[in-house]
């Protein structure tokens, strides 16, 4: 035996031979893959690298240490075994790794074709999907379980969990979990007397159903759902905002005087205050969510610039917290032609105090044009650290993009990789009214568009039996017993194709409508379900 080998093996037996509090120590401060290299040099050191406690301490390092997102739905730690624990950091390190990359982000897409337009999509819990497809007079409502989806191409058949037949498309929606007591969805209904329809999803034995809770008539422009309460900014056709409750059928109304500059473009509920922006102010209305539930107009802000879209980081599906989680930090994002820009809402109505801090700004680098037409449309994700929106220019000089961005903490250290952009021929969910989500934290966003194209984009690569580990790490989404109330029909209804629907982006230049068919015709994605380049034949009639 030569030399060198006798001192590798006296390293090895030094190693193996110590306590293991010292070898812990040492794999603390090891990278993840070089950990996973270790667990396959011995039983003991691979037993050893499995321990809750070693993950916990990578957690903290290399997830909570550079502020990356954590699932708002995770399920506390103390729950959740070691192999739950492993599966959750090296999950969300990929994830990471995958979106912010320096050079560009990894990930797969999954095409879903649809035969009506996809107006409205949700991620719910890391776990599901809600796509709301519509035609003029009707939409159907569906759940899907995420990994059925993600396993399309390598499975023959996939069915949604649940689906519904509305009478009317569906335009806007918010959702509401509540825990261990079941989701809440309240859905815009586009119709001639425009509705909010609330449902729940309930257990039926086997299957789940959505059943109709209520119906709020004569109301649009969904802005808020927290328990009980709706925010819509439009009553009766006109922009006066109101507070409904939707199980007592109290409303009450924040505006007289209907605004003559579009109402409130978002609103959010905090727990006895609500915000409310519109695109010259910000209004704060004081709440009584436990006792009476009036509102009174407590203080407004001028904004400082002009915008043409906003957002609240109160998001589309939201948790109900309980007491001891309540938090009173409100972001408000806002969008124009040259830029976004990220505002904490500072609310202390018992202090007297409201003020706009400036958080943070990134320039869209564009120089308004007299023909050009931007969409901004500003969403938070899953978190309030994460912002995305979406680029359409008429001006021809780029495809239509999505763009995510990492908002900075006061504990992150920001690089420049922190802005993604996907413009993918290979993606056309992009290009004809898109609808999106993004959850940064599970790694999955959803595009539909008014073709019924509709794609998901996959950047954890989880697959297998990690999937299910995974899934196990966040909260279930529970389906309660029958509330007494009418199940929504099941059965389809007559689906009438007429031009995409629902609008309501500005006037479309005859040069971008060609302009966008020679783009398809030259950059046409491979292996997409039939059908999917023929539609826009339609466009040109439209």
């Amino acid at each position: 035996m030569s030399a060198i080998e006798r001192h590798s093996i006296g390293e090895h037996n030094f190693l193996t031979g110590s306590p293991s509090d010292v070898i812990l120590d040492i794999f603390c401060h090891l990278a993840i893959a070089d950990l996973l290299a270790v667990r396959c040099t011995c039983r003991r050191l691979s037993w050893l690298s499995t321990l809750k406690v070693l993950w916990l301490e990578i957690l903290q390092r290399d997830i909570v240490a550079h502020a990356l997102p954590m699932p708002s739905y995770c399920l506390p730690l103390g729950m959740l075994s070691a192999n739950q624990v492993e599966c959750l950091v090296r999950h969300l390190y990929q994830v990471n790794r995958n979106v912010w990359r320096p050079s560009e982000p990894y990930y797969r897409t999954i095409h879903l074709p649809s035969n009506r337009p996809i107006t409205w999509v949700r991620l719910v819990l890391g776990q599901w999907v809600l796509i709301a497809s519509s035609d003029t007079s009707s939409s159907i409502i569906a759940l899907w379980h995420l990994s059925s989806l993600l396993q399309v191409g390598r499975e023959s058949t996939v069915s949604p969990v649940a689906q519904a037949f509305l009478d009317g498309p569906v335009e806007q929606g918010l959702v509401q979990v509540h825990r261990y007591h079941g989701v809440t969805i309240a859905l815009c209904l586009k119709k001639r007397i425009p509705c909010i329809s609330v449902m729940t999803i309930e257990n039926l034995g086997q299957t789940a159903a959505f059943r109709q809770l209520t119906t709020i008539p004569d109301a649009s422009h969904l802005r808020f759902l927290r328990g009980f309460y709706i925010g819509v900014a439009f009553s009766q056709n006109i922009s006066i905002p109101s507070v409904h409750n939707w199980r007592t059928g109290d409303v009450d109304y924040l505006q007289t005087i209907p605004d003559l500059k579009g109402g409130y473009i978002d609103m959010a509920a905090r727990s006895n205050w609500i915000a409310a922006v519109s695109r010259m102010h910000l209004h704060i209305y004081i709440l009584d969510f436990l006792g009476s539930g009036r509102c009174k107009f407590w203080r407004g802000l001028n904004m400082p610039i002009a915008m043409s879209s906003a957002c609240f980081d109160e998001g589309s599906v939201s948790v109900v917290p309980s007491v001891d989680e309540e938090s009173e930090k409100l972001y408000l994002c806002v969008g124009n032609r040259r830029g976004i820009h990220i505002y904490e809402v500072v609310c202390r109505p018992l202090d007297d105090h409201l003020e706009l801090i400036p958080v943070w700004t990134h320039n869209l680098g564009l120089v308004a044009q007299k023909h050009e037409s931007l969409t901004v449309q500003p969403r938070f994700g899953a978190s309030p650290h994460v912002i995305t929106w979406l680029r359409d220019c008429v001006d021809l000089s780029f495809l239509p993009t999505f763009v995510a961005a990492r908002i900075p903490t006061p504990d992150s250290v920001v690089g420049t990789g922190d802005v993604i952009e996907i413009s993918d021929p290979n993606l056309p969910s992009l290009y004809c009214q898109p609808v999106r989500d993004f959850d940064e934290a599970r790694g999955v966003a959803i595009f539909g568009n008014a073709f019924g194209e509709l794609a998901l984009i996959d950047f954890s690569g989880v697959a297998g039996r990690s999937q299910e580990i995974l899934e196990s790490c966040f909260q279930p989404l529970s389906f309660p017993p029958s509330f007494g109330c009418d199940l929504l029909p099941t059965e389809p209804v007559h689906c009438v194709f007429a031009p995409p629907f629902p609008y309501c982006g500005g006037d479309l230049y005859d040069e971008h409508k060609e302009y966008l068919f020679e783009l398809w015709r030259e950059h046409e994605p491979e292996n997409i379900p039939e059908g999917w380049d023929t539609d826009w034949e339609l466009w040109g009639g439209w």
